[in-house]
């Protein structure tokens, strides 16, 4: 293959993941997700990444899932990857309560092949309780050491009881 070739590869690669990205930022303006207590489940907007490796990428969808203590959730991803020799990186919910003003996160690594190291793919620990109240939350992506890398996070907000 011929390097022009190989520019024009990579150049379509690109424009594939900023139009996903597109897609998923006008998916995501019709405002936030709305929940009640009894509303137990709240879909995240897309996070787009690019991830460690050669042309490597990944879609990550996300929602809340409900744990037996009031004031906590957990939050289920499922990642779709694309590209050749991924590396390893992390995925993080980070989270705001509206009404306390307390935040924090919790983190967790995904393999080379876009696999997440939490069981049943629920991320979840001290780093995601944040008391009851109205609660905004993201998924972001890191590298292994903390810096972040390239994306385009996705966001929800709900209400904990």
């Amino acid at each position: 293959m011929s390097p022009k070739n190989r520019k024009v590869q990579q150049f379509s690669a690109r424009g594939g993941v900023m139009a996903a990205a597109a897609v998923a930022t006008l998916a995501g303006i019709g405002g936030p997700a709305a929940a009640i207590p009894t509303d137990p489940v709240v879909q995240f907007t897309p996070t787009l990444t690019r991830v460690p490796g050669g042309n490597c990428a990944a879609i990550i969808n996300a929602e809340t899932v409900p744990q037996a203590q009031s004031g906590q959730f957990g939050v289920r991803v499922k990642i779709t990857q694309s590209g050749q020799f991924c590396g390893a990186y992390r995925v993080a919910v980070r989270w705001r309560n509206l009404d306390s003003g307390y935040s924090d996160g919790q983190s967790h690594r995904v393999d080379e092949n876009g696999v997440i190291n939490a069981t049943d793919g629920v991320i979840v620990g001290m780093g995601t309780a944040p008391g009851a109240g109205r609660v905004e939350a993201s998924i972001v992506t890191t590298y292994e050491d903390g810096r972040e890398m390239e994306y385009l996070a996705g966001t929800a907000a709900f209400t904990l009881g």
